[in-house]
């Protein structure tokens, strides 16, 4: 019996063997391919937000320069005085070229940094398990080494924030010395900081928002044994597998290091523990004694907490009552294509009486801008297909194309006012059409082909309201009842218009 479980313990190690190194094979295939996506990204987000800040910058310059000319025509003295102040924006648009000198003064803790240095160890740690299994000693870590690109990452945001706390602080003493002297151009400074902020926070967004393979990355990592420990509350790297000596070596206290310094000033740490145990003793019973009165106490501070906290409260509505210095649109701090919204369409209408115009379904594809959260304008373009008179006699035709224009204006709860123009190209001769409705026969008229098909024009100018609702997490419909101002023109039935739509 010995044997048997012998000989099958000798057949499982190749097969734990190979299983463990393809794990770690795969562990760290998967965390090169997170750190590469992740550092291009980054990288990508550091050279918009170096390009938004230059801009700033010089526009910023160009301000400081205005109020700096107003102040010293204004009172010189007080000129010469701001002149010593904070560095300026110019001298700040100079330093922000020498990343590596603002990288050094200040080191700012980062938590995207300090995710990626963990998934560096953890990809050091699969290295050293797989040269472990291989019997390899001293080979290069698979998938690369990213410690360099980490490194240059974090120096390259601290010299981004570096820059954003100097402009902070020149903004600040141009506040102070704008309204002790009068000097106007502030609200167009803070607009300028506010919006320039806003887009590097969008940007920040969209370099933090994963692809697809970053996705799958993370998720075969996060099912990897032990990879946890590297990115959860362990922020500054550290994998479970480090060792007492390599975190003293790293210039972390261990534990045994505090017991031997307590043991070589007090001695025995035993007679300490039971000396302290009478003293603690003794204490508390003479703690006992002013309980009550510490009780009182406690009872009153926690009224004087109170009375605090309500008349913060009071303060802080008194703070939201105050208007902003500038009225602040969220949607100018993103990028121009997060700023669009797609939407489709479609409308029918009904054939007219006398057989001259078709039933027909109209599909729309519009594009519409955000100029604020409440005020969007687009346009759109949509096709026409005829359908027949009815349902027994169905007859599919090409009736032309439309362009369009429109805006909308939300409102509460879903609701909002669109108003729009269209102009519909229609093949010429249709008899339908106004020019063609007192001769049927016009439609057999010839000429080329581009007149043909876009000969006939009509209008329509309308104004209705849409109601939009949740179709799912990403898809929301739309339904609006509207107007037809220009509908006797176009030789409708009636002047209301029904059209439903959907977009994300």
């Amino acid at each position: 019996m010995r044997s048997i479980f012998i000989i099958v313990l000798l057949f499982s190690i190749p097969f734990f063997v190979v299983e463990a190194s393809a794990q770690s094979e795969n562990g760290i295939d998967e965390a090169s391919l997170y750190l590469e996506k992740r550092t291009a990204e980054l990288n990508k987000y550091i050279n918009r937000a170096d390009r938004i800040q230059g801009k700033l910058l010089r526009r910023l310059q160009r301000k400081e320069e205005r109020m700096m000319a107003r102040l010293a025509a204004k009172d010189s003295i007080a000129y010469k005085q701001y002149m010593h102040r904070a560095p300026s924006f110019d001298s700040i648009a100079a330093l922000s070229k020498d990343t590596t000198d603002l990288a050094r003064m200040t080191k700012w803790r980062n938590a995207t940094i300090d995710s990626l240095k963990g998934i560096q160890q953890f990809m050091h740690n699969q290295g050293n398990k797989l040269s472990t299994l291989d019997g390899i000693s001293g080979q290069a870590l698979p998938g690369g080494d990213y410690s360099g690109k980490i490194a240059e990452l974090q120096g390259k945001l601290n010299a981004e924030q570096q820059v954003k706390d100097l402009i902070r602080q020149r903004t600040q003493s141009l506040e102070q010395m704008a309204r002790s002297a009068g000097i106007p151009g502030l609200i167009g400074l803070q607009k300028d900081i506010y919006y320039a902020q806003e887009k590097m926070n969008a940007w920040r967004s969209v370099a933090d928002d994963p692809d697809a393979a970053e996705e799958k990355a993370m998720e075969n990592l996060q099912g990897i044994e032990g990879f946890e420990s590297y990115i959860g509350n362990n922020k500054i790297g550290l994998g479970s597998g480090v060792s007492a000596a390599d975190l003293q070596n790293m210039g972390y206290q261990t534990k045994g290091q505090v017991q031997q310094m307590l043991s070589e000033k007090f001695g025995s740490l035993q007679v300490v523990q039971q000396a302290m145990q009478g003293q603690i003793k003794d204490f508390s019973d003479r703690l006992g004694k002013v309980t009550d009165k510490v009780k009182e106490v406690s009872n009153l501070a926690q009224d004087a907490r109170q009375g605090l906290q309500e008349a913060k409260a009071t303060k802080d509505k008194l703070k939201h009552i105050e208007k902003p210095a500038f009225h602040k649109n969220p949607e100018r701090g993103k990028p121009f294509w997060l700023r669009l919204e797609t939407q489709y369409n479609f409308q029918t209408t009904r054939a007219t009486p006398d057989g001259l115009r078709p039933a027909m379904v109209e599909l729309g594809v519009g594009i519409a801008f955000k100029h604020t959260p409440s005020l969007s304008y687009g346009i759109g373009i949509g096709a026409s297909i005829g359908l027949g008179q009815d349902w027994q006699h169905i007859r599919l035709s090409y009736e032309g194309i439309t362009a369009r224009v429109y805006t909308d204006w939300k409102l509460l709860y879903g609701f909002s006012l669109q108003a729009g123009y269209e102009r519909a190209l229609r093949p010429a001769g249709r008899a339908y059409l106004e020019e063609n409705s007192n001769d049927p026969q016009s439609a057999t008229s010839s000429g080329n082909t581009l007149k043909q098909a876009f000969g006939g024009q009509q209008e329509a100018a309308y104004l209705g309201i849409m109601k939009r609702y949740r179709i799912s997490s990403k898809w929301s419909g739309t339904f609006m009842a509207g107007y037809n101002f220009l509908w006797q023109q176009s030789n409708l039935r009636t002047p209301f218009m029904i059209r439903l739509g959907w977009g994300k």
